[in-house]
C-alpha cells in the first residue's frame, strides 16, 4: 500500500501540515487567551501578549549577549565574569595586546616594573604542585571542541610564617594561607553534588575555605577535607534546640569538628528583609536533621537574632561563643537601604 504513494503526494501532505498546524495552533491560542480570566494582557491582546511575555523572559539574555558592553552589568560585568571563567576553566590569565583601559582618563594605575620579582623571590608557596584539570579546545563560530587534560599548577599560598592569623587570642586560632575562598552557600539551596564539587576543589587548592551558609553544616561541606567557616543565621540552624533556642552544647559539638576553623554570625537577611523562608515540601528529613527542625514543615527565620538586641549584648554573645568553642567568631552585616 505504501509503495503506491509517490513523492509528490508526500510533499503535498508535508506542506499542508506545515501550514495547517501553525494555523490551528494560532486559532486555538487566540480563543484560549480571549476566554481565560487570569491575565488581562492576554485577554485584551491574544497572541501578542504571549509575545510580550516571551520578550520579557528573553530580555536579560538579549541584553547580556547583544546590547550590554563589556563594562556594563551589575554586580559583575561581562569582562569580570569572562575573566573568572577563563581562569577557572582554562587556567589562562594573560591576554594579548596590553590593556583595554583608557589611560588618558584621570585615576590611579599600576605600572609594569622594569625589574619584576621572579617567582622564586616572591613570598608565596609555588611548590609542591597541585594536580588538577583544565579544558583545552578550539572555539569556532558555530562549533566548540573541548577536552580535559591533567596539569600541575602552583598553589600560590602564603608560607606558614606569613599566614593570616584569625583569632590570635583564641584557644584554636585559624592560620589562613590564602585570601580567596567560597561564599556562603547553604545545602538545600544547592544540592549535594554542587557542594561536594566545591569542597573537593577547594580542598585540592589548599589555603582556601568552604562556607556553609546559614543552612547548617552538611557532610558535603567537609567531604573535601578543607577548612570550613560555619555560618549561624537568625534561624540558628545546626545549633538550636527543639524549641528553637540556641544550644551551647551543639555549638561545642560543632566546634569539636577539626574542619570547622571559624564561626560567622549572620546578623540579618540581605535579600529577605523579613527573614528567610523555606517551604515545607523542601524540608526533607536530611535537611531537617542538619538544620535541627521538623521535616516537611515550613521554616520561617526571624529577621534578626533573638540572642542579643544591641551592640553590647552582641559583643557579650560573641565573647561567650569564643569561650565555649575556642575558635574565632566573626560577624556578617547587611548594609544598604
Amino acid at each position: 500500500m505504501f509503495e503506491k504513494i509517490d513523492i509528490s503526494t508526500i510533499i503535498n501532505i508535508s506542506l499542508l501540515l506545515f501550514f495547517l498546524i501553525p494555523f490551528v495552533l494560532f486559532i486555538y491560542l487566540y480563543f484560549h487567551d480571549k476566554s481565560q480570566s487570569q491575565h488581562a494582557v492576554l485577554r485584551n491582546f491574544p497572541i501578542l501578549g504571549r509575545i510580550r511575555y516571551l520578550l520579557e523572559m528573553l530580555g536579560p539574555e538579549f541584553r547580556q549577549y547583544l546590547f550590554d558592553s563589556d563594562d556594563e552589568g551589575k554586580p559583575f560585568n561581562r569582562s569580570d565574569f569572562s575573566n573568572i571563567v577563563v581562569q577557572g576553566k582554562y587556567l589562562k590569565t594573560v591576554i594579548g595586546f596590553g590593556s583595554k583601559r583608557d589611560f588618558d582618563k584621570p585615576g590611579l594605575y599600576i605600572r609594569n616594573s622594569m625589574f619584576p620579582k621572579q617567582k622564586e623571590e616572591m613570598l608565596v608557596e609555588i611548590a609542591p604542585k597541585i594536580r588538577t584539570k583544565r579544558y583545552v579546545g578550539t572555539e569556532g563560530l558555530f562549533s566548540r571542541k573541548e577536552r580535559l587534560e591533567e596539569v600541575d599548577v602552583s598553589p600560590w599560598t602564603l608560607p606558614e610564617e606569613n599566614a593570616i592569623v584569625i583569632g590570635p587570642n583564641c584557644r584554636e586560632p585559624w592560620h589562613l594561607r590564602g585570601p580567596v575562598g567560597m561564599s556562603a552557600m547553604s545545602y538545600g539551596s544547592l544540592g549535594e553534588n554542587a557542594i561536594s564539587s566545591m569542597s573537593y576543589g577547594l580542598g585540592m587548592a589548599t589555603g582556601s575555605w568552604v562556607h556553609t551558609g546559614e543552612g547548617g553544616l552538611a557532610p558535603y561541606h567537609t567531604i573535601g577535607g578543607g577548612d570550613v567557616i560555619m555560618q549561624i543565621g537568625s534561624g540558628i540552624f545546626g545549633v538550636r534546640n527543639e524549641d528553637g533556642t540556641f544550644s551551647w552544647e551543639k555549638l561545642r559539638e560543632k566546634a569539636s569538628n577539626p574542619h570547622i576553623r571559624c564561626f560567622e554570625i549572620k546578623l540579618a537577611q540581605g535579600a529577605k528583609i523579613r527573614g528567610g523562608h523555606v517551604e515545607g515540601n523542601k524540608v526533607n528529613p536530611e535537611i531537617a536533621e542538619i538544620r535541627g527542625v521538623t521535616p516537611w514543615k515550613t521554616i520561617d527565620s526571624p529577621n534578626r537574632h533573638n540572642q542579643f538586641h544591641d551592640i553590647p549584648t552582641l559583643f557579650d554573645f560573641i565573647d561567650k561563643m569564643r569561650e565555649e568553642s575556642g575558635k574565632p567568631v566573626g560577624i556578617k552585616i547587611v548594609m544598604g537601604g
